[in-house]
Parts: structure tokens; sequence; C-alpha cells
């Protein structure tokens, strides 16, 4: 029985196919190499006696690009593509190594071994890599550069007053972006508020710690180690916090800012005055102008009327507050008051009459009488003074059985007192 399995043993090892070497990188993780050295990838592997390798192709996939193909493989010809001719290399196997890198060949890399059996059975066997190429940070000066603020600084999420520390000068950040590290007097780790212009922002948390705040790259970033061991980039800086004076020009800040809206409180209390002033004056002139009422009216031709008859004086020359309807001839109280009102009247023809009198609400409140006996116009008048009722209404009408209104003299007139 143990001989009989350790026959079938030998029979699988004796078919296994192509197996990749141990020493192949771990694709849950990226390759990460600093810009301008060389991607090397060891894809060895071991194959069966009874397989042969056919051909290799080898693709790559940069970020947010698509594939393309590197290289190929076949009858023991390497042929690297145009676009890597010259920095492709092929190691053993189906390893392969790039020259000088850029962070625009970070991306996935793979390799597809096809092998032939003895019985002309072709199998594609496959790997793939993550590489991550990283590029150093750098500053206009080459070096670090930390300062203070002059002035104190409002963070307008809290509305609170810190000292800011600025660090940096960066002309570029590098591949992937770096932050700097922070460390207060008192050796607390901090992490940078901002980045504007180049420039990490460091607001000091109240309340302020005096003494050296420090500015450095991150020594665990793989950017920092790849910058060369005498890089003045390594180096960290400082900057002195003087506590008293900044608390003093933070107060300072907090007063100004408060003094500033107090003034911006009372100046838009003094234009919300000036608005109410405007809008009572603007209402006091309508209360005016809504009790404000006259009116004046009178003939457009001459009118004979019939006793109790109302004279409809058409030729309207005012009507403020609309209380006079032409045709009608009545006039109605637009308001509550005191009103005054005078009629004048003529005849238009000798020997004729034109007596008129005036009435509010069908009580007569004035007459007038007048006979024109020769061919010099005679002329009467009737006036009053009365209180009237929003909705009251006075009016003209002949008082005899046949008037001769005359056009030129008769007309009718009233207003609030």
């Amino acid at each position: 029985m143990f001989r009989y399995l350790m026959i079938f043993s030998l029979q699988l090892a004796a078919y296994r196919g192509l197996e990749w070497s141990e020493r192949f990188q771990d694709t849950s993780k990226p390759l990460e190499i600093c810009s301008g050295e060389n991607i090397q990838l060891f894809w060895n592997y071991t194959l069966n006696a009874r397989e042969a390798v056919k051909g290799m192709v080898w693709t790559c996939q940069p970020e947010g690009k698509v594939s393309e193909l590197m290289a190929t493989y076949a009858d023991d010809h390497f042929v690297p593509m145009s676009p890597f001719s010259g920095r492709l290399a092929h190691l053993k196997d189906g390893g392969i190594e790039l020259s000088c890198a850029t962070i625009l060949e970070s991306g996935n890399y793979s390799v597809a071994v096809t092998t032939v059996d003895q019985t002309g059975t072709e199998t594609l066997y496959q790997k793939t890599a993550w590489v991550k190429i990283v590029d150093t940070p750098k500053t206009q000066s080459g070096y670090l550069e930390v300062t203070k603020s002059k002035e104190p600084v409002r963070d307008e999420s809290n509305g609170q007053w810190h000292i800011q520390l600025t660090c940096g000068n960066f002309s570029d950040r590098g591949h992937p972006p770096i932050d700097v590290a922070w460390r207060t007097p008192n050796e607390k780790e901090l992490s940078s508020s901002n980045f504007d212009n180049g420039n990490f922002q460091l607001l000091i948390p109240n309340p302020l710690e005096g003494g050296n705040y420090t500015c450095s790259l991150p020594r665990e970033e793989l950017a920092t180690k790849c910058l060369p061991r005498d890089s003045e980039l390594l180096e960290e800086v400082s900057v002195e916090v003087d506590e008293d004076k900044s608390r003093f020009s933070m107060l300072e800040a907090r007063q100004q800012e408060l003094l500033e809206m107090m003034k911006a409180e009372n100046d838009q209390l003094l234009n919300y005055v000036a608005n109410v002033s405007d809008k009572t004056d603007a209402l006091e002139e309508r209360l005016d102008n809504a009790h404000s009422v006259s009116f004046h009216t009178r003939l457009s031709s001459n009118t004979t009327l019939t006793s109790g008859a109302i004279l409809k004086l058409d030729g309207v020359l005012n009507n403020q507050g609309g209380g006079y309807n032409s045709r009608t001839g009545h006039f109605t109280a637009p308001v509550n008051g005191t009103y005054f009102f005078i009629g004048t009247t003529g005849a238009y023809s000798i020997s004729k009459w034109a007596n008129m009198r005036m009435q509010k609400e069908g009580t007569i409140v004035c007459y007038t009488y007048l006979l024109m006996y020769s061919n010099y116009y005679n002329m009467g008048s009737c006036h009053a003074t009365v209180y009237l009722s929003k909705g009251e209404r006075v009016w003209l009408q002949s008082s005899f059985s046949n008037s001769y209104f005359h056009s030129t003299v008769t007309s009718f007139s009233g207003f609030r007192i």
C-alpha cells in the first residue's frame, strides 16, 4: 500500500506545471521605488521537465492610463517596445529591470508566460506587481524655512485667535505629497492646520505655550528616505515663540475685533433707525394724503332741471381723495371729518330762475334763490360746514319746477377741514 502511495505522489510531482519562486514580491503591498532608481521585478519560476516556455509578454498599466505592451520574448529573443528601448532589460526567467523610473511609471506591471508540454497543450501563467514610484520633496531654497506670523490669525471655524507658524516654502511636495511634522516645546507632536502657497501652516493651540517650535520632514515617509543623506531638507528648523508677547497680541486682536463688531452693530442700528424714520415719514405722508380731501367741479354746458333733480356737474377740476362722482352728482365722504361745501349758480336766460339747495343725505343744509331779471348776470351761492361720517353724501339739486343753470357760474366745491 505504501509503495502505491509513493508511486502516485511521484506521478503528481512529474505532472506539476510552472511554479513561481518564493522570492517573488508580495502583491498585497506596493513595491516602493525612489524616483530615478531601477524597477527590478524578480519573476523567477521552475518548469516541469515535460514543459517548455513558448513565449512571454510583459505589460504595464500606469495609474489612470490604459495598459501598454512593454516587451515580448520568443525563440530566445527578448524584444522591448520602442518606448522602453534602452531602459528595459531581461533578468532571469520572467524577471525584468526598468532603469531610471519616473513617477509617471507608477502602476501595475504584469508578465504572462505561455508554456507548451509534450502533447502540444499550451498553458498560460501570469503574475502582477504593484509598483509605486516615490519622488522627493523640493523647496525654493533647498532647505526648510520656518517663520512666525507678525500678527495673530483668526480661525474662522471657531472664531478664536492664534499665533500662526509657517514651514516649508515648497516648490514640490513630492509624490505622494508629503506633510511636515511639528513639535512643541514640551515635545508634543502636532499636525499642520493648512497648506497654502507652498507652505504648511500651524495654528498654535490655546492656551499658548512659549518656547521653541520645531518643523521637520517625517522620517518614516519613503519620500524622506529617498532624499540624499546630506540633504539640508533633513535638518530640523525651529522658531522661538514668546509666550507673554504672543498672548498680549492675541488679546489686542480680540479687543480690536470686538470694537469693530460694536462699530458694525452701531452702524447697522443707525441704518435701521434711519430706515424706520424714512418709513415713518412715508407713512405719515400717506396718512396725510389719505386724509386730505377736496374737490371742485362745474357745469360743462347750460342745464335746465325740474324740481328735485340733482345737479351733475361734470367739469371736474380737482377730486383729491376721490369723493366726488360726476355721474351721480354726489360727494361721498371717504373718511370721517368736518367738511366745508359751497355751491354757486346763475341763470342763463332773462326772467328765468336758478334755484338750488344743498342736501346732506336728504337733509337741506342751505338754499340759493336767483332770478335773472335783466341783461345783467346775477349769481348766488350757498355754503355750509357739516360733519360727515365715512360714506355719507352731500349734493346739489334744483329747488324750482324749472331752473335754468348757467354753465359759466354754476359750481360745487368742498374740502375736509
